[in-house]
């Protein structure tokens, strides 16, 4: 090797890994493998050795496995690999940090990248493109496979993968990387096609309509065959992982966290120990930063409302429905922020949920519609907003205060809190409790939307000017306007008196998300046993109805099940027989005759 080439230190538990990825860089003549370790003690021996010594060329980049099988530390309440990450960035400033992983948690990606980690791709890149990227962060520039939004995505095992070098795998990775790539080409593609037509949308066209369930089908096929694709790379390259070397949901549990009454010093501070605050912010921040991406690239679709239930921003136009959720997703992320900065105290964030929803709801609708909008009428400039803080007592009693665990999710983004799901703890960053927030998260948004179209509703329907700027164009006359407040009115109505008692008693809430195609049902299990005894009146009725249903219902059943089978075999066995007695008879009466009558013709 000659001195210019590019020292390279590998960090991996797996030895057969490292020999495989000693081997496969071999034939690269400007790179160097000057030391590989299996821990911590054993890089930062090297590091110090490369640095200090004068005979050595120090080392120009790390080669980072982040599932590395970590010793436990009790003073470390973090994940022990993302504090390691952050010593040898403030250690060793200079040397720029490649993570070669098996890791696809987006949560634990972005902390590393956040914390300044230089590099991410997947075990199943090629060799050749590694050398390429290797140069490329000694070079002083940064490299990560995929975007933020979509880091969650399945990784393709392919040439480097754990517990494999073999010829083998280096074959597969040649023939299934092109596809892949083929694939993702064409997703690609369709997306662009996707986002054209969502443009030029128009819910009176047909055509439009047709070709966006197209285009997203299409899109669908892709994302399974590339599913599929890697799914059989994985199983072949790679069966048996080790569960050491991958951090997977189970590692990360909640004895991660500190209990609740240690929640004192700072409102993002999981841990005690001061040397982890930084990092336990950067969790917080980056769990936010994923969710948020994963919303806005659902916002991308119709936004067509699937539930079969009137909801109040079926009014505006797809422009304007987009719009607004848009501003609601940005006004949440400030809300957010000013909490982190004002160190808002775990304890005391039960009691201010109302007026945080309320806040949010007040600086939505400022941004939606223009502190200063006016509408004139009858000569007068009528300010909007004006008129629709005067509901906000209203909003909050109807709409705001009824959404579903507005707690729960703020705790789990603030304080990185676990999602309790079907009574299971799910710790922030497993898959589960990350499609729980994105469910509450993206309900959140509709409610409040709705919440603020409400009033608009109730003072402004019928202002042309409003309806020009803002409403469907299917909605525009008078008649239609009224039919869909009616509507939206009688809808209220089943949900105070029927719905809402049903979903008490069976212990579910109906959440609205966003699908591949638009707006969205989901029922959850959460408990509401407190909620069950408060209820009076029609509501108490209505769920007395339901359990008198449930206990008559098995028996009556049944009963008529088997009142239903001896009637079907009375008729069957003892009517049908004797009819067909009855009948036999009279043939062979007529036949007996029909005989006697030619016998007394002859």
């Amino acid at each position: 090797m000659t001195s210019s080439a590019v020292q390279l230190l590998i960090i991996d538990d797996d030895p057969i890994f490292r020999m495989g990825l000693r081997t496969a860089l071999e034939p690269f003549s400007d790179l160097e493998v000057v030391a590989e370790v299996g821990n911590l003690e054993g890089a930062f021996r090297v590091l110090e050795t490369e640095t200090n010594s004068e005979d050595q060329n120090p080392v120009d980049l790390i080669i980072l496995e982040l599932g590395l099988k970590i010793k436990e530390n009790p003073a470390v309440k973090n994940y022990p690999i993302l504090d390691f990450c952050q010593q040898l960035k403030t250690q060793y400033p200079q040397i720029p940090i490649l993570l070669l992983t098996t890791v696809k948690q987006p949560y634990l990606l972005l902390t590393a990248q956040k914390i300044g980690v230089d590099g991410y791709c997947n075990k199943g890149i090629p060799v050749r493109e590694l050398v390429i990227i290797i140069h490329q962060l000694v070079a002083g520039e940064r490299y990560w496979l995929e975007s933020l939004a979509a880091l969650n995505r399945e990784p393709v095992m392919g040439i480097v993968s754990r517990k494999t070098g073999s010829f083998l795998g280096k074959i597969q990775g040649f023939l299934v990387q092109p596809g892949l790539r083929q694939i993702e080409q064409a997703i690609a593609e369709v997306n662009q096609e996707i986002k054209q037509n969502i443009e030029q949308f128009n819910q009176q066209d047909p055509i439009t309509i047709i070709n966006q369930l197209i285009l997203t089908g299409k899109r669908r096929e892709l994302l399974t065959a590339k599913w599929i694709v890697s799914q059989l790379s994985s199983d072949q390259t790679s069966p048996n992982l080790d569960d050491s070397a991958a951090i997977a949901s189970d590692n990360f549990n909640s004895d991660n966290y500190e209990p609740l009454n240690n929640y004192q010093n700072s409102a993002l501070v999981i841990t005690s120990n001061p040397t982890n605050e930084q990092s336990s912010g950067i969790v917080a921040n980056n769990l936010k930063s994923v969710l948020f991406d994963k919303t806005v690239i659902k916002l991308q679709s119709g936004l067509i409302n699937l539930t079969g239930m009137p909801l109040e921003i079926d009014i505006l136009r797809l422009s304007k429905r987009r719009e607004l959720l848009y501003i609601l997703l940005k006004q949440l992320e400030i809300l957010l922020d000013e909490l982190i900065l004002s160190d808002l105290q775990y304890e005391q964030l039960a009691e201010k949920i109302p007026s945080l929803i309320t806040d949010f709801w007040q600086s939505a609708t400022f941004d939606f519609f223009g502190k200063y909008y006016t509408v004139t009428k009858n000569n007068q400039n009528i300010e909007i907003v004006t008129i629709i803080l005067k509901d906000a007592d209203l909003i909050q009693n109807n709409i705001l205060n009824k959404i579903p665990l507005v707690k729960d999710l703020f705790e789990h983004l603030l304080f990185c809190r676990p999602l309790t799901i079907d009574n299971l703890s799910c710790p922030a960053g497993t898959l589960d409790a990350m499609e729980r927030a994105e469910a509450l998260l993206q309900n959140l948004l509709i409610q409040v939307a709705n919440g603020i179209i409400q009033p608009l509703l109730n003072y402004f329907s019928d202002y042309e000017e409003i309806k020009l700027k803002f409403y469907d164009r299917r909605l525009l006359s008078t008649r239609e306007i009224e039919k869909f407040r009616n509507s939206l009115s009688w809808r209220y109505r089943l949900d105070q008196y029927v719905a809402e008692p049903k979903a008490i008693f069976e212990s579910s809430y109906l959440l609205l998300v966003l699908g591949e195609r638009g707006i969205q049902k989901q029922v959850i299990y959460s408990p509401r046993r407190d909620e069950l005894e408060k209820l009076s009146g029609i509501p108490l009725t209505v769920t007395l109805i339901l359990e008198t249903r449930d206990a008559v219902a098995p028996p009556l059943r049944a009963t008529i099940s088997f009142v239903g089978s001896a009637i079907i075999y009375i008729l069957t066995n003892v009517v049908g027989r004797g009819l067909g007695l009855i009948g036999k008879g009279l043939l062979q009466g007529i036949g007996t005759s029909f005989q006697d009558s030619r016998m007394g013709k002859k």
